[in-house]
């Protein structure tokens, strides 16, 4: 027990990004700026094409300390420079202006697809009109923007249906009903599908939403995640935006030794996730693929540069991880 109350507190000591995948924050909101990170300089430096190729990709996103965004990046990386072509990243990290900055200097170094995963789906917009003055193609991934007229195609995991099988689940587990409460983040549209998805499956039943915080930076879930089960001493689920945040809540439930009590649900599948459901932690979380979302940018991207056409969205199926099919579901990899 000790090992997991260790590994849920550290996860909330972490500086990772709200979403898995799916988090994300108004530059506003932070108390501090944010600490560089050795993805900050890629984007502000000038990168000659590598290979025989001369395309010039661009990959931006929320944090790259979440192992989501790392796992995209890597497939992205692996791909355009199998194709002889170069991939300029910059870490976002949950600073919307410095985000937009790194934009406006990667298409100054001819950059002519941006693989976009926005920190604020509002704030992203100024570097939406660069890039579309520059005719750069914008693909989000993960997370969407609020103007979509500006993009060639969203790819994400299916948000909405990973917060419905959570939902479904706690319908089946509590068919008299239960207490739930939230730790969500209104900014991201990837959780607040999520947290429509959840609160469609539960509609019409006796499983109610009783208390829930939104988030801007993952500082702020321990001590949200402590003033939930101060206030409600008859919770039985506590739901979080991804696995980062699930763990922190995790960590704090086995704090107060109320871990018989409550079950921890997330979204993400990430190899700790997963973990955690199988060594008895976290009760479940509904698994994504961040190599397969980066799999269909770059075929969508490819498609765009040859003058194909694309689907406006494409929604990529998630599996529920339970104690019953987690060692089914390769606990060491994302799924």
């Amino acid at each position: 027990m000790k090992k997991q109350i260790l590994s849920g507190l550290l996860a909330g000591a972490m500086v990772v990004s709200l979403a898995a995948c799916g988090g994300s924050a108004s530059t506003s909101t932070a108390d501090s700026t944010p600490a560089e990170s050795t993805a900050d300089t890629a984007a502000s430096t000038e990168v000659e094409p590598t290979g025989d190729g001369d395309l010039v990709y661009g990959y931006t996103c929320m944090q790259l300390t979440n192992p989501f965004h790392v796992a995209m990046r890597d497939e992205l990386k692996k791909l355009t420079e199998a194709d002889g072509n170069t991939l300029l990243e910059f870490d976002g990290n949950m600073d919307q202006q410095k985000q937009n900055d790194a934009i406006d200097d990667m298409i100054a170094q001819g950059m002519k697809v941006l693989f976009l995963n926005p920190v604020d789906q509002d704030g992203v917009q100024p570097a939406l009109e660069a890039c579309a003055a520059a005719g750069v193609k914008v693909i989000t991934i993960d997370s969407n923007v609020a103007d979509t007229s500006l993009i060639e195609t969203y790819i994400s995991s299916n948000n909405y249906t990973a917060g419905l099988q959570c939902g479904e689940e706690i319908v089946k587990l509590y068919p008299n009903g239960c207490n739930i409460a939230l730790i969500e983040n209104p900014l991201a549209d990837s959780v607040v599908q999520r947290v429509a998805g959840l609160e469609a499956a539960i509609e019409g039943t006796n499983c109610k939403i009783v208390d829930r915080k939104s988030i801007a930076t993952l500082d702020e879930v321990l001590p949200d995640a402590e003033d939930i089960l101060t206030a409600n001493d008859d919770l039985q689920v506590f739901w979080g935006l991804n696995d980062d945040v699930s763990m922190t809540i995790l960590g704090t439930v086995e704090s107060r030794g109320r871990q018989d009590e409550i079950k921890v649900m997330s979204v993400d599948g990430s190899p700790s996730g997963k973990t955690s459901v199988q060594e008895g932690g976290l009760y479940c979380t509904a698994a994504q693929s961040p190599v397969s979302i980066a799999d269909k940018a770059y075929e969508c991207a490819t498609k765009i540069m040859n003058g194909e056409s694309v689907d406006a969205t494409y929604s990529l199926d998630t599996t529920l991880i339970t104690p019953d099919n987690v060692a089914d579901n390769d606990p060491a990899n994302w799924g």
